[in-house]
């Protein structure tokens, strides 16, 4: 039995997601040896930003000029296209002499030098939009991917992935990636979508491998399909592309799939299954919920930890799934997981130190929706008491018991950067958004960090409902304090509030001066709504807010390196900190 198991892009290129890895452990514990997992992510980046590839798309574009300018119907509608290509070619011979050098920067200890840090950044994202020019108007950088298709609409989706126009990843897979999967032939390909953007590239490499091989079974797993399990019973044409989706977690599902496709094929025996049976669309509940504690330690053999672009591999890990809180009324991420379970602190000292000396690294990004309390007194504990010379950051809540002596444990076991949920400095929108916590507590708490030289990244919502633009301005105020600002290692990141599909706030609409809510007709994979206010804000006063609240953060916070890179920020701060204990280290 052969199991292939594939992250697709777009996902940021500093370090390898946490889904694949877990999985991959957990089927080779249980007898599954033939497994290999990909990340077509860093692949495919890793095969664009070369000079062979950047040339190649410049002869691409003049053939595509060529065929505009000899038709004269043609050349009238592509005007705007014919203008993005022409410019493209300008740039491209300039990107195909600096590209491979730019990513071989981020790769080596030039990363820490910011000049050139920033420089490659700008190269790499220069050189993907000037090759995507030839798909206009779809754009791609280094970190997304944008096409005019929603990827909310089935419809449009499923158009989405025959277009040869405007699809960049078609001919990228036809090319570099499907040869090598029809050669491996799979038994069961597994595909990992915990992105929107990663929707259609997933989907469109799947239809290709089904167009090739339909007796590989395929089936997509990840949180986007997980919020979308009632949308996926009434679109048939998905199972045309796939033949199942694995909701909520994946261990003991895959291990059951991988049994039934090797014997019985029985697939209600699978849990946390969804997929077609005598032409009806079958889901097997009650959902299967994971015991963190019988899970092994993540597997990241097979990934290309070399390619990614940071010198040194910042590697996701878990204590806990779920979020203990889970009361915050403008958030479903509670949905990915049916329930908060922890994973015991020696278990979590085992994975640390497996994978430090597997991957010779000391850097770890606890991904949790937010570690308890609890559980970062344990860890400093024994991080401290094993002397183990780890750097990390995680995300945590503003608690009042994230007291000074635990702040300070943290930070001597190496915590070095902790993220948090602000989403808001005024009370009254904190207590409607029921965050449970109090502007002074955050205050004490980040002032704390300050004095102890943790740095610190605040999430921020603007447009709550009923939030004035006075009130978002008390945020913003508070976000550009100049200690913060003046601060190794700060960064901020607002986004707009979105009303999402299962959030808490959509079961109470009134409760929080909403006159209406609203699915978009045409979003059958919709994951929110439209909104109608009271009072407060609207939508469309919310967007210039925070068009206005970007403007004054990008003014005052450069984004590079740690808005743009939390784990790339992570290795700076390092740096940062050795050069000052040894001042002959460069940074």
């Amino acid at each position: 039995m052969k199991v292939l198991l594939l992250f697709p892009p777009s996902w940021h290129p500093s370090q390898p997601y946490l889904s694949l890895p877990s999985l991959t452990a957990f089927l080779r514990e249980n007898g599954v040896s033939n497994v290999l997992q990909r990340d077509l992510n860093i692949e495919l980046l890793d095969i664009l930003l070369t000079r062979k590839k950047c040339l190649e798309f410049y002869q691409k574009i003049i053939n595509k000029l060529k065929d505009i300018d000899r038709d004269s119907k043609y050349y009238e509608e592509n005007q705007e296209k014919r203008l993005i290509l022409v410019n493209a070619l300008e740039i491209i011979p300039e990107m195909a002499d600096k590209v491979e050098r730019a990513k071989n920067v981020l790769r080596t200890d030039d990363f820490y030098d910011l000049e050139k840090y920033v420089d490659s950044v700008n190269i790499i994202n220069d050189s993907l939009k000037c090759m995507s020019a030839l798909y206009y108007p779809s754009l791609m950088t280094a970190v997304n991917n944008d096409m005019r298709y929603s990827v909310y609409s089935s419809k449009e989706i499923f158009m989405a992935l025959d277009d040869q126009e405007e699809n960049i990843f078609l001919n990228l897979y036809k090319e570099h990636i499907l040869p090598s999967i029809l050669e491996y032939s799979p038994d069961l390909l597994g595909i990992s979508i915990t992105n929107t953007s990663q929707i259609i590239p997933g989907l469109t490499l799947a239809k290709l491998v089904k167009k090739q091989n339909e007796t590989i079974y395929i089936t997509i797993g990840g949180s986007v399909f997980t919020k979308l399990t009632e949308n996926i019973k009434n679109i048939e044409g998905l199972f045309s592309i796939v033949d199942s989706f694995i909701v909520f977690e994946g261990e003991h599902a895959l291990l059951e799939l991988v049994t039934q496709i090797d014997r019985e094929k029985d697939f209600k025996k699978v849990p946390n299954l969804i997929y077609r049976e005598n032409n009806t669309t079958k889901v097997n509940e009650p959902f299967y919920v994971e015991d963190l504690n019988a899970l092994p330690t993540p597997d990241f053999e097979d990934f290309p930890l070399g390619l990614y672009f940071a010198p040194s591999s910042v590697l996701p890990i878990q204590t806990s799934r779920g979020c203990y809180y889970r009361k915050c009324t403008f958030c479903n991420l509670h949905l990915d997981h049916r329930n908060f379970r922890l994973r015991h602190t020696d278990l979590l000292m085992k994975d640390i130190q497996t994978l430090s000396q597997k991957y010779n690294t000391s850097y770890f990004f606890f991904t949790d929706e937010s570690v308890p309390v609890n559980k970062l007194r344990e860890v400093s504990r024994c991080l401290i008491e094993n002397k183990w010379d780890i750097k990390w950051m995680g995300g945590v809540r503003f608690e009042n018991s994230l007291d000074k002596s635990l702040l300070e444990n943290m930070s001597k076991s190496g915590c070095l950067k902790l993220v948090f949920g602000l989403e808001s400095y005024n009370q009254r929108i904190l207590n409607l958004m029921k965050k449970g916590t109090r502007t002074d507590i955050m205050k004490r708490i980040l002032d704390d960090c300050l004095e102890l030289d943790i740095a610190f990244h605040l999430y921020t919502i603007v447009g709550f409902p009923t939030e004035t633009e006075v009130e978002a301005m008390e945020t913003l105020e508070f976000v550009l304090q100049e200690k913060f600002l003046s601060s190794h290692g700060y960064s901020c990141l607002p986004s707009l509030f979105g009303m999402e599909k299962d959030s808490p706030i959509t079961h109470n609409p009134k409760e929080y001066g909403l006159k209406s809510i609203m699915a978009p007709k045409a979003e059958d994979m919709g994951l929110g709504y439209y909104y109608e206010v009271e009072h407060g804000m609207t939508p469309e006063e919310s967007n210039r807010m925070y068009d206005y609240v970007i403007g004054k953060l990008s003014e005052e916070l450069c984004p590079f390196p740690y808005n743009y890179s939390m784990s790339d920020g992570l290795l700076y701060i390092t740096r940062s900190k050795q050069k000052s204990y040894n001042p002959a280290v460069p940074v």
